[in-house]
């Protein structure tokens, strides 16, 4: 562990990476904060809640992008100098609370997520190129756990800019201020992130989806259908009770001790750390279980989550879903990553990121009307015969 927190091009991404968070989750807050003032918040709260998802439809276009850019250090430069300039734009209209402002910032913020999904894309050719096999998985997870535990500390800094000031425009500037910090880091360790030749773009046209089929096949011994078609319904459950806990916590908001933000970042928080614990942890029970038992193992937490919509145990349900996460995803990756041709690696993570999250939007919408329409009973009631669904595609597909 103190070997691999000595390499150089861990120290860069993550560093990088700890800056870009702490803008990130910082205005995620002020956000939904910003939206909650409205009238009819629930509408403008669940438009903050759908359109954060939407980037990630686009992982497989961003991938392709990313696998075609050539100087691939100088755009991850160029791309968080340019995210800095969007939020310095909006913290220019954000002081007027109106709704034309509203979809403006809406916007705004959804092109910078977009930007952050190509830049994460290069990240990850990068890592292919630059970091060991037997590394992969514990680089992929201690990067993500900077995102997770830095994560907390943004929304709390929201929260405070909120509480203390009132000021959104702030919080415009110190988000645009984190992105100038991501970019000098990279331009710092430049020369620890730069690509190879070998990963240089090749003229020939590669499928991705034959390659995602083979590699899906040899890894989680699923077909790409079935195991991507349940990572989806998964995602789906997973976005939607993000947007439940934003709805619900407004309706409860009367009877909870803490304020609205302070509830959303209560839940971050215990999510971080369940995150964080399963990320950087490397030889637990946990470890020895394969893809598809940490699948079932996730599931079956939403299921619990969703059936007793109490604080104490939402919070621990969270963990749960946390930890599992923590271990799933760099898990994945790491052991698909060996299989994958370098010149396809962000076109086909991407793909199965766009995959993965296609129906995750319209699942929050659908789930957003229904809680909105008939109530909370009613859209928990769905997202537990959804993720029953994917339990029972699940066991059906392992055993063929």
């Amino acid at each position: 562990m103190l070997t691999l927190l000595k390499n150089r091009t861990l120290q860069t991404i993550a560093s990088a990476n700890f800056f870009t968070t702490l803008g990130v989750s910082l205005f995620n807050i002020i956000l939904l904060t910003y939206a909650k003032n409205f009238p009819n918040p629930h509408w403008f709260v669940a438009i903050v809640s759908v359109v954060t998802v939407v980037p990630y439809v686009f992982g497989g276009l961003t991938g392709r992008l990313a696998d075609q850019t050539r100087r691939k250090t100088n755009w991850l430069i160029g791309i968080k100098v340019v995210q800095a300039g969007l939020y310095l734009v909006l913290a220019q209209v954000i002081t007027q609370q109106t709704v034309v402002v509203f979809y403006v910032v809406v916007a705004i913020n959804f092109i910078s997520d977009l930007l952050g999904r190509y830049g994460g894309s290069i990240l990850t050719i990068v890592i292919q190129d630059r970091i060991g096999p037997d590394d992969r998985q514990q680089v992929m997870g201690l990067n993500a756990s900077v995102s997770t535990l830095v994560e907390p500390l943004g929304q709390t800094l929201g929260v405070l800019i909120i509480a203390q000031w009132h000021d959104y425009a702030l919080a415009g500037i110190v988000n645009a201020m984190t992105f100038i910090g991501a970019a000098s880091c990279l331009l710092a360790g430049r020369s620890a992130i730069q690509s190879t030749p070998k990963v240089a773009v090749r003229p020939r046209h590669i499928e991705a989806w034959p390659v995602i089929q083979r590699v899906m096949l040899t890894t989680t011994r699923m077909g790409a259908v079935s195991y991507l078609g349940i990572l989806m319904i998964l995602n789906v459950a997973t976005m939607s009770i993000d947007a439940i806990l934003n709805l619900m916590f407004i309706d409860l908001a009367s009877r909870m001790p803490v304020s609205y933000s302070v509830a959303i970042l209560m839940v971050n928080v215990v999510f971080v750390t369940g995150s964080v614990l399963g990320g950087i942890t490397k030889n637990t029970w946990f470890d020895r279980l394969s893809l598809f038992q940490l699948l079932l193992a996730a599931m079956l937490t939403y299921v619990i989550l969703l059936v007793v919509p109490q604080l104490i145990l939402i919070l621990g349900g969270i963990f749960a879903v946390g930890f599992m996460s923590g271990k799933l995803d760099p898990k994945m990756f790491a052991i698909m990553m060996p299989q994958i041709d370098p010149h396809l690696t962000g076109t086909v993570f991407g793909t199965i990121s766009s995959i993965v999250t296609f129906a995750a939007p319209v699942g929050s919408v659908g789930i957003v009307l229904l809680y909105n329409l008939v109530g909370a009973t009613a859209a928990c009631s769905v997202m537990i015969g959804v993720s029953a669904l994917a339990l029972i595609w699940a066991v059906m597909a392992h055993r063929q």
